[in-house]
């Protein structure tokens, strides 16, 4: 048989997940991070999920020498 418990609130939704690999909400335009030894292909998908999240924010990825460089364009 299950327990049923009473008074325990719910937890906030704040702290629900995991913590953010990269800053993608803290980035203002014009600002950019580079991820070393990353491939510009594989990354993309990852920029363009990013731009669905944080809309109307919007993110550009280029390879570089030694990984991959992200800015935010808008």
């Amino acid at each position: 048989m299950i327990q049923i418990d009473k008074g325990i609130a719910v937890p906030d939704y704040s702290i629900r997940g995991r913590t953010p690999i990269y800053p993608w909400a803290d980035m203002g335009v014009g600002d950019s991070f580079f991820v070393s030894n990353g491939r510009v292909a594989a990354f993309r998908s990852t920029c363009r999920g990013a731009c669905v999240r944080h809309k109307p924010k919007k993110f550009i990825c280029r390879a570089v020498e030694g990984g991959v460089r992200v800015w935010r364009i808008a």
